[in-house]
């Protein structure tokens, strides 16, 4: 369990039934160019920040230029609707990812922050994908059979997977989300991600679309980062370990859908590199701040 100052703190399980969606694809290349353009130029005005982002962008129409460069802003960049605060280039995540010169690294950081503020990405991965594909277990509800009879007549198999008329019906039951067009906006997402790939099912008739985990695995840059921008903050409140049975089951690991050997063997990684150090049978966080996190992800190449 994780430990804070002699209490126990719950590693938080249930997502909140209000999803929101941001309405724009990922474009993960188009936003690492603008993040580098951001920390380049180390602009404060967001006005002029996405004025500038958009001219960059391929789309012929202005307006959709600009209404991209926008969603880039909302997503990847903090602070109010006039300004970046604190500027681009002294935020540690956009820092990281401009400076990053490793492609899947930066993909990955961008879908990790995605998920955090498109949270139908987040919940489609911690609530559907992670239960069915890694726990190989039916998702929170739905009893086996029920599942196997909702999901395309597919409860696990050696490939477990998730037919796309059951995640609709899901997120209507369970999350009273009815947006068809953003629920496959979401799955595009986690397809670009390479967390998921697309497959029709063809000894079904109408060979209905499912959805697959892929072959995929983290670099440890994004999950040493992942990590600790979800316990970071606990640490800075007091004395702070971390069992490391928690790990597999936090919200960063079931976002970005590792396996438990996966984050064991992060974690092994992690305390070789110095990302984490070893408290009796705990983990103890290492940096007391994301910008020196930033700045050591760096400064390894990791």
């Amino acid at each position: 369990m994780l430990r804070e100052s002699g209490a126990r703190v719950k590693v938080r399980l249930n997502f909140a039934p209000f999803m929101n969606s941001f309405g724009q694809e990922f474009y993960p290349h188009e936003t690492i160019r603008a993040l580098k353009f951001a920390d380049k130029t180390r602009l404060g005005d967001r006005r002029v920040l996405v004025e500038h982002i958009a001219a960059q962008l391929p789309q012929s129409s202005e307006i959709t230029r600009l209404r991209i460069a926008a969603k880039f802003a909302q997503r990847y960049f903090s602070g109010t609707r006039k300004e970046l605060i604190p500027p681009a280039h002294r935020q540690p995540f956009v820092h990281l990812v401009a400076r990053t010169r490793h492609t899947p690294t930066q993909i990955e950081l961008l879908f990790w922050r995605l998920a955090h503020v498109d949270t139908l990405v987040g919940a489609l991965s911690r609530d559907l994908f992670y239960p069915v594909c890694i726990a190989l277990r039916p998702p929170d509800g739905y009893g086996s059979a029920e599942f196997a009879a909702h999901n395309g007549g597919q409860l696990f198999s050696t490939e477990p997977l998730l037919t796309r008329s059951f995640i609709f019906a899901h997120a209507a039951r369970k999350w009273n989300f009815h947006n068809a067009a953003s629920l496959d906006r979401a799955l595009r997402v986690l397809q670009g991600a390479g967390l998921v790939s697309r497959e029709r099912m063809s000894e079904l008739r109408g060979h209905p679309t499912a959805f697959r985990l892929s072959r995929h695995d983290v670099s440890l840059a994004t999950f040493a980062w992942a990590l600790y921008e979800e316990f970071l903050p606990h640490a800075q409140s007091g004395k702070f370990s971390l069992s490391p049975d928690v790990l597999p089951v936090a919200d960063f690991a079931r976002t970005l859908l590792l396996s438990p050997p996966q984050v064991e063997a992060h974690c092994r990684s992690a305390r070789a590199a110095q990302l984490l150090a070893l408290d009796k049978k705990s983990l103890r966080l290492v940096f007391g701040s994301l910008d020196a996190l930033a700045e050591t992800l760096l400064t390894k190449a990791l």
